[in-house]
């Protein structure tokens, strides 16, 4: 069976303290259905605006409609709240799998010092591969091993980072590298990954919805503040398949004693510059 996944990340451009990366799974039938309902319920709500002599939108964009700026300015709450579960009823209705991380980046930082200098740089390529890895485990255990034994097949693709796709070849690099990884044991499952950009992509909307979701849940976290009505109304859907994890101080402090004790494994340095 052939399997497409489309990664999104969300972090607040200002601080660079938090960094979520999501990626959602599904088959190729199911990603058609998606799309096409993501799509009408995007039509309906402009034609409720074109009725209204408002401005209308061209997509999902969920830090612009959270706060609603930008195409989402002069929104109410009421309207942007039941625009958003009409998205959420989208996954109620259709089945797609998501694997979600989310990574404190001072404490990354404070972990691997070195790394500081571009901490986004790091996120992108430590959580690219946690991803995979999460992925490769997934299919393996909700499959109980017919996945691999099926040949089943995973296609990636990105959003592109930012307008000038700067830290897409760090993504592409932290593939490549997994690939290449000998003892890597989900290789098998993947194919390629790609970047691409939300105008040519529907399913990068979704994945931007829940990059978002974790985004802010890992900040109330921090806050000690009160889980968003939003994530609960997501995350307690009976038929959403979410894999989420938080990389914490403790499994950084294991993954620098992992890389430096490793005989004849990458060195700290390498694992976010491999070639």
């Amino acid at each position: 069976m052939l399997f497409r996944g489309y990664i999104d990340e969300s972090y607040n451009a200002k601080d660079q303290k938090l960094f979520a990366l999501s990626c959602l799974i599904a088959t190729g039938k199911d990603w058609f259905a998606f799309e096409r309902s993501w799509k009408l319920h995007l039509d309906a709500v402009n034609n409720k605006l074109k009725r209204e002599g408002r401005p209308r939108i061209c997509r999902y964009h969920a830090s612009d409609c959270s706060g609603r700026r930008k195409e989402f300015k002069g929104w109410t709450h009421e309207e942007r709240d039941v625009f958003v579960l009409g998205l959420f009823g989208i996954f109620k209705r259709i089945p797609v799998h998501v694997v979600a991380f989310d990574v404190n980046l001072d404490e990354l930082c404070e972990v691997f010092p070195e790394w500081a200098g571009d901490r986004l740089k790091t996120a992108y390529s430590i959580l690219t591969r946690f991803v995979m890895h999460t992925i490769g485990e997934d299919f393996d255990k909700l499959s109980e091993g017919k996945a691999r034994l099926h040949g089943d097949k995973i296609t990636l693709f990105h959003d592109r980072t930012g307008s000038d796709g700067k830290y897409d070849p760090v993504i592409l690099q932290a593939f490549n590298s997994e690939m290449a990884d000998r003892d890597f044991p989900h290789k098998n499952y993947f194919t390629s990954i790609t970047s691409l950009g939300w105008e040519d992509c529907i399913a990068l909307q979704p994945a931007d919805l829940i990059a978002f979701e974790m985004f802010k849940e890992a900040e109330a976290k921090i806050g000690a503040r009160t889980r968003r009505r939003s994530f609960d109304a997501l995350y307690n859907m009976e038929a959403f398949g979410i894999h989420k994890r938080s990389f914490r101080k403790e499994a950084m402090q294991n993954l620098r004693t992992y890389i430096e004790e490793r005989e004849g494994g990458p060195s700290v340095d390498a694992l976010v510059n491999s070639p």
